[in-house]
């Protein structure tokens, strides 16, 4: 892994591909980490350069400490700052659940980064869901608790074996108290209008084994003027590790569509 120097410690990222390619960056999803992308890194490493960090507060990382509304910024400037140092001007930029919230923090904050993006079972808003989001952020505290996460997730994940294995690791080691500060920072994000004012190009996937992650993407979808999606069948969050031979296959084709564009 490479890494980037900031005040409270290195952000350590995974680098793979040619220098001469597009640059692809993919985010991961709450209490995740770089290898949530694995698969992913296996396959575009042969077309493109592929950087996927560990987000500030999780895996080999620094600790996120500051104030919760601070959080997206920070690890956005994170972003920027990796990008900065490979001397990269534009990329596709694509996350994940949690990821794809700091992908969306990004094109309202650093469209002139984005040569694409990719919103991966992810939302823009919670006000289309006030009864569930009340139960989130009562729930919030509990996501330090790897019984909890596993109790409730794992059992999901037993048609996915892959995605179970990641996650049961996962949780062995959870960074428990930076895991409640990142739920906390999207439990009241808003981004509707502010996306309405974007331009980037955007491809939106979403599995249909929970019909919330599909509604979701759909609502996001209304607020962007220039995007396509996608549903991924008998996928959940996160598609890139449950169907990633689908997921690899739309987000390939997409980038080549934009590149042809382009």
């Amino acid at each position: 892994m490479d890494y980037i120097e900031t005040p409270e410690g290195k952000i350590y990222y995974r680098i793979e591909g040619r220098d001469n390619n597009e640059t692809l960056v993919l985010l991961h999803g709450l209490s995740a980490d770089s290898a949530m992308f694995t698969p992913q890194i296996e396959y575009f490493k042969n077309y493109y350069k592929v950087i996927v960090p560990d987000l500030r507060g999780n895996g080999k990382s620094c600790e996120l400490n500051c104030k919760v509304e601070k959080i997206l910024d920070i690890q956005a400037d994170d972003i920027r700052t990796i990008l900065e140092k490979e001397r990269i001007d534009k990329a596709f930029i694509g996350g994940t659940s949690y990821g794809g919230v700091l992908t969306i923090h990004m094109m309202v904050n650093f469209p002139e980064l984005f040569k694409a993006a990719i919103l991966c079972d992810t939302f823009c808003t919670v006000d289309m869901t006030p009864f569930l989001n009340s139960i989130a952020q009562l729930m919030a505290p509990l996501v330090k608790y790897s019984w909890f996460m596993k109790m409730c997730t794992l059992p999901i994940y037993a048609r996915w074996p892959q995605t179970h294995a990641y996650f049961n690791d996962l949780f062995n080691h959870i960074r428990a108290n930076e895991s409640v500060l990142q739920r906390r920072a999207i439990i009241d994000i808003n981004y509707s209008e502010l996306l309405k004012k974007s331009k980037i190009s955007a491809l939106l996937l979403a599995g249909d084994f929970s019909g919330k992650l599909v509604q979701m993407m759909k609502i996001t979808e209304k607020c962007l003027s220039n995007c396509q999606s996608q549903v991924i069948s008998n996928s959940f969050d996160p598609s890139n590790m449950c169907r990633p031979d689908i997921y690899n296959e739309l987000v390939n084709n997409f980038i080549k569509e934009v590149l042809k564009t382009n």
